[in-house]
Parts: C-alpha cells; sequence; structure tokens
C-alpha cells in the first residue's frame, strides 16, 4: 500500500510505536510526527500543511481533542482526522464526529485502525475529487477548453463592467472582433487537430502582444475578441495592425509551413456607442468591412458600409421580434423509408419579418449568432416546438437545429432542462441537430454541454454527415444516436456510381455502430427506392413534404388518419 505520512497528536511515545505497528501490519508504510502541544502542532503545520492524515488523542493535558481538530483544520483544512482515545463511551465518540473528525476509535481497538485510515483517506480523495471537477466546471463556465482563454460569457461580464468604469472616469474604451481569413482551407486540408492547433497558436500570438490589463477572448470557431481598457479608436487601430503583424508569422504544421490572415473590426467608447451590445454590433460589423475590403482592420463607420444600418435594423428587430411573437415554426417530416409513417419533424424556424416580409434562416442565423442571440433563438424554437407538439398528444420526435456558438454556451445545457421542465415536456421527444464539425472539433466545451444534453434523455443527431473531416468510427466517442447522410450525396446516388457507394458506406458503417441513418434532400421515387434497397432506415425531402405550420401539418395527419386521432408513431 501507500506510504503514509502521519501527524500524531498524542503526549506517549507507545501509543507512537503501538499506531505504527498497527498500520504497518496491515500494509502501511508510515513515517510518523508526533507532537503533544499546541505551539508543537502549530508550528509542525507551518513546516509541512500537506499530510495525509492527522491522528489525536481525545484527551491531551495542554490542549482538547477539539483544539487538535480546530488547529488542523485551520491550518491543513482537507486532511483527514481521526480520533484513537484511551476515552470510552458513546457520547465521546458522537462529539468527535459531531467535530468533523472522520472517525473514533478506542486505544483497546487499534485492530480497527488501518481500515479507518483507508476509509478516511478514501473520503478525502473523493472529496477532492469532487472539488476539482467543481472547479473545472465553474472555469469551463468563464473559459474556452481549447485555447484557455475567456469565453463569450466572460468577455460580456468584463465589457459590462469595462463600459461602467469607463463612464465613471471618463476614459475611452475599444473592442475588437477578429476572424480568421483561411482557417477553412487548413481544416478541410490538414484536418482539425491541424486547426486546434492553429486556434491555440493564434490565441497564444493575441495574448502575448497585448498588456496584462487587456483581455483576448474567443467568442467561438475562429473568431476572437479583445478588449482595450483606455483606449481610444486611434489607439485601438494600432492594436489592430500589431495583432495582425503577429498573425502573419508562419505556423509549423504537420511539419509544414501555414498562414493564417484575419480581419479585424474595431468599436470605440464612446463614439462608437455606449452599451455592450452597441459595441459589439459594430465591430462586428466593421470586421466585416474589413474582411470584404480586405483591408486587414478597419473602424466602424456606417459611410463605409450601406449593410451596415440594415444590420444593426435587424438585430434589433430580431430582439423585437422575439419579445412579440414574429418568429414561427415550420415542420418537415422524417418517415420511414419501409411504412411511409411519420416517425419526426423536423422544426425549421421562420421569421415574419414587419417590413421584409418572412424570411428564411440563411438570412438571419448568421446576424443571430454574431450578435450573441443565437442561444435565445435556439431556446425560442425547441420551446415553441415541444409547444406546438404536446409529447403527451402526439409521440413525435421534433428535431432542432443548434448553431455551433450555442454548444460552447456553458448555460445552454441547463437552460434546455428548464424549458423542458416547464412544459412539463419528455426530454426523449425532443433531438437536437449538430454538425459533424462541430462534434469534432472545438476542444471539450461542446462535448461536455452534448454529454450534459444526452444524460437528460435527449436525442443527438449528426446533420449533413459526409460534408466534414469526420469518420463514423471517430463519432464513437460522442452520444449520437441518428446522423443524417448529406443532401448533395443522396441527390446522384440512384444515378452516381460514385455518390451510391458513398451512400452505401455511410448506411453500412452506420447501422454496424448502432446508428439510425436519415437520408436528406431525398426528391424522387428512383431516389427513396435506391436507398430503401440499401438499407437506409429513414428520408426526409420534397417527396415526403415541403416544410410546412404546424397547423396544415396536423390538418394533414388528420385526413391520414381517417377520422382517428393522430398519433405518429416512433420507430421500434
Amino acid at each position: 500500500m501507500s506510504a503514509l505520512n502521519v501527524l500524531l497528536i498524542d503526549e506517549s511515545d507507545r501509543d507512537a510505536t503501538q499506531l505504527s505497528q498497527a498500520l504497518a501490519t496491515a500494509g502501511f508504510t508510515v513515517a510518523v510526527t508526533r507532537v503533544d502541544t499546541r505551539a508543537a502542532l502549530a508550528n509542525e503545520l507551518r513546516r509541512q500543511p500537506h499530510w495525509d492524515i492527522a491522528v489525536s488523542d481525545y484527551t491531551l493535558r495542554s490542549m482538547s481533542g477539539r483544539d487538535a481538530l480546530e488547529l488542523v483544520r485551520q491550518d491543513a483544512s482537507d486532511v483527514p482526522f481521526i480520533f484513537v482515545s484511551g476515552t470510552h463511551g458513546e457520547d465521546a465518540a458522537v462529539e468527535a464526529m459531531r467535530l468533523g473528525a472522520h472517525d473514533f476509535i478506542t486505544k483497546d481497538n487499534l485492530a480497527r485502525v488501518a481500515s479507518a485510515v483507508d476509509q478516511a483517506l478514501r473520503t478525502a480523495a473523493e472529496r477532492r475529487e469532487r472539488e476539482r471537477e467543481n472547479e473545472r466546471v465553474a472555469y469551463l463556465a468563464f473559459h474556452d477548453e481549447l485555447t484557455d482563454l475567456p469565453n463569450r460569457t466572460l468577455l460580456h461580464d468584463r465589457l459590462q463592467q469595462g463600459l461602467l468604469e469607463a463612464k465613471r472616469e471618463m476614459r475611452p474604451l475599444s473592442l475588437l472582433v477578429l476572424d480568421l481569413d483561411g482557417f477553412k482551407e487548413i481544416n478541410d486540408t490538414l484536418g482539425h487537430h491541424a486547426g486546434d492547433q492553429v486556434l491555440q497558436t493564434v490565441a497564444s500570438r493575441l495574448r502575448n502582444a497585448l498588456r496584462q490589463s487587456d483581455t483576448v477572448a474567443r467568442l467561438g470557431g475562429d473568431e476572437f475578441a479583445v478588449l482595450l481598457p483606455n483606449t481610444d479608436a486611434q489607439g485601438a487601430e494600432l492594436a489592430a495592425a500589431k495583432l495582425l503583424q503577429e498573425l502573419e508569422l508562419p505556423m509549423l504544421l504537420e511539419g509544414r509551413s501555414a498562414f493564417v490572415r484575419g480581419s479585424v473590426g474595431v468599436a470605440a467608447f464612446p463614439e462608437h456607442g455606449t452599451a455592450e451590445q452597441e459595441l459589439l454590433q459594430k465591430a462586428d460589423i466593421a470586421m466585416y468591412v474589413a474582411k470584404n475590403d480586405r483591408c486587414g482592420f478597419s473602424a466602424y463607420s456606417a459611410d463605409r458600409d450601406g449593410r451596415a444600418d440594415r444590420r444593426i435594423a435587424l438585430v434589433t428587430a430580431m430582439w423585437q421580434g422575439l419579445d412579440e411573437g414574429h418568429f414561427t415554426l415550420d415542420y418537415q417530416p422524417i418517415v420511414s423509408l419501409v411504412s411511409g409513417q411519420t416517425v419526426s419533424l423536423e422544426a425549421l424556424i421562420r421569421w415574419n419579418h414587419p417590413q421584409h416580409g418572412r424570411l428564411p434562416p440563411d438570412q438571419f442565423i448568421q446576424i443571430a449568432e454574431h450578435s450573441g442571440l443565437i442561444t435565445r433563438l435556439t431556446l425560442f424554437a425547441i420551446e415553441r416546438a415541444l409547444t406546438d407538439w404536446p409529447c403527451a398528444q402526439h409521440r413525435v420526435v421534433l428535431a432542432v437545429n443548434v448553431s455551433p456558438r450555442t454548444l460552447h454556451d456553458a448555460t445552454f445545457a441547463a437552460r434546455v432542462r428548464d424549458v423542458i421542465d416547464k412544459l412539463h415536456a419528455d426530454p426523449s421527444c425532443l433531438a437536437l441537430e449538430i454538425t459533424e464539425n462541430v462534434a469534432m472539433a472545438d476542444g471539450e466545451r461542446p462535448v461536455h454541454c452534448l454529454d450534459e444534453l444526452h444524460a437528460m434523455g435527449i436525442k443527438l443527431v449528426i446533420d449533413d454527415f459526409g460534408t466534414g473531416y469526420s469518420s463514423l468510427s471517430a463519432l464513437q466517442q460522442f452520444p449520437i444516436g441518428t446522423l443524417k447522410i448529406d443532401q448533395s450525396f443522396v441527390r446522384n446516388a440512384a444515378t452516381d456510381p460514385d455518390d451510391a457507394t458513398i451512400v452505401r458506406t455511410i448506411i453500412e458503417m452506420g447501422r454496424s455502430l448502432g446508428l439510425q441513418v436519415v437520408a436528406e434532400g431525398i426528391e424522387t421515387d428512383e431516389q427513396r427506392e435506391f436507398l430503401r434497397r440499401s438499407g437506409c432506415q429513414f428520408g426526409q425531402g420534397r417527396l415526403f413534404g415541403e416544410p410546412i405550420p404546424s397547423t396544415e401539418f396536423l390538418d394533414i395527419m388528420i385526413r391520414q388518419a381517417t377520422g382517428e386521432h393522430p398519433v405518429l408513431r416512433l420507430p421500434a
């Protein structure tokens, strides 16, 4: 067994010898240090606070057992503590345990000391492990796992505090948003491991190039933000130029040099905005101007970007639209290719904009991601879907798409649970669809989030499979139950031998791993028949129905049920 460093608080050398012998007989290698006064105990704790275990007599002439325990707890709070005493009686044992000791053993029963020590050590180790895990969870709530930088949540907090101080002290403050150029090509050609290396290198270079008082944060993906206290727009532009210069240095990836560049947007307080969200939006707009103009960095200016006003107006309208019910969901069926029965519905968000009419997701999702609204939009979709199709009434799985940005939100899983609890919904009726790249990259934060969601009973789906850089075997480390074959392979699978081979391979590999497989984008009977013969279980696409509102879908189901209550049965 392990060597044991024992602090013995006792007035008898004979007791120290007996304790050592009892532990040695049980297989411990022990080193016992005995003290018998308060001063000697305090000196030993100062000299060496990290003891494996403390053992004390319950009744001492120079101090009480309570005094010894309190002194140990002051200087070495996590050290296991056991009373070994000549005092008998249940009252003494109860009092010792009430004071916080792990055990109470009489000196005429030292045969029990080894098991008591072993149990105390195990309990202490479990407690320390729980504390480490809690510290880790708390840390990940505010930091990015891959780069160790502050995440979006912590950036928001520091920006909020920075603005309060800037207003109070009448000082400037600037915010940079940086997006990498060429990052996707590195991911696609060298893989996500190389992409992770790039992100870590960029994080290190940004951190080293700035002052200690500055905050560098990773917002998600290949996007970073930098908060510069006491810095005006001109100073922020100088900082942006310095950061871009650092990024231009080559990186060694997979034995060869690789280059990434960046585009930086600058927004400054007070000239560009006085509120947290306003500065983030304008820095983001300026970054897109820099990217489109290929000028490296750009300070916010509505005059330089004709689309800026519309982007800001869209973000403002998005906030209002969520409050005023302008967002709705359409549903598209996913059917069994064997029976033709509807087995689940994919919820697709739509925005009924007061001025621009009905907007599809590709016109507002990216803006929602960059403005920090994406988590709220996703939670709306989940709640609306579960409300439109109450699980107790319609046993149907509802699939909702989740943005990569959302999985970096440390509060997302808990907020999903809150929605489910509020509606008294069955979590097994909810499926969340993510792209394969989300599951395969970006450190542990998304993986931890997926594990939390899976533990609730929520189904997890890999969407658009085949377009990324992962393999099915690599996906085994994630709690995925279903994958959807991207429609780009399905489109020509019935006529193109190469696409047919890819689709059959994905189906076979998916089924061998116990995954359900859904083919997307089915438009013809020929495609459906090819997929059915190839062993694909489920399909989705225009052949089975366009996305429509829940009320229309329910009418169709009622007609299909020929007057019976429309229950959508799940696959066995």
